[in-house]
């Protein structure tokens, strides 16, 4: 595996992910990315109860695809919801952050076991956090939503194709900006 991986573009993580599970539909639905524009006001609501400003690259993706009904892998983004719900629920009720107030400038977009994915709405960049270690301890994943996303499709969708997992997880942890290599490796295994 070449460290310098190319990344899938959304649209080959759109028509991987397509090639690998359309045809287990209807039996078992929520692993494709299929498009679902959401109007702008949801985001608008969202962001005035959560009292956060999403950055760019994140509104723009959750507005053209259903992340309410998305698993890529082992990361779940919603199952059978409006993601706007989704993300209402991970960020008042499940409280990842421990006690007190929610942390101002993060929230949780995705989970899965065992961590939490975290972004960090000021600075744009991803986190994963372990439950045990808590968000004080999270590492950075990625540079932006897309970034990390892309890395995650990419990931998922070539981890069969070669045998240097550490290499790819290296490689995709370059390219997106990650702090954390073990997880990217996490996700090639």
């Amino acid at each position: 595996m070449n460290s310098r991986l190319s990344l899938l573009s959304i649209e080959e993580i759109q028509t991987g992910l397509n090639k690998e599970f359309q045809h287990l539909e209807p039996e078992l639905s929520g692993y494709r990315l299929l498009e679902d524009k959401m109007p702008s006001t949801y985001l608008a609501d969202l962001e005035n109860r959560l009292s956060v400003k999403f950055p760019e690259d994140f509104r723009q993706l959750i507005s053209e695809f259903n992340f309410g009904n998305l698993v890529i892998g082992p990361i779940g983004f919603g199952s059978s919801c409006l993601y706007t719900d989704e993300l209402l629920k991970l960020n008042t009720q499940v409280q990842w952050w421990g006690h007190g107030a929610r942390p101002a400038s993060l929230i949780m977009v995705a989970n899965s076991d065992p961590f939490a994915i975290i972004l960090d709405v000021c600075g744009g960049h991803m986190l994963a956090m372990d439950a045990e270690l808590g968000y004080e301890r999270a590492t950075r994943i990625a540079r932006s939503f897309d970034a990390f996303f892309i890395g995650l499709g990419t990931a998922i969708l070539l981890r069969n194709q070669t045998e240097k997992k550490e290499e790819m997880a290296q490689a995709i942890a370059d390219a997106v900006g990650s702090k954390d290599i073990g997880f990217w490796y996490f996700l090639t295994r």
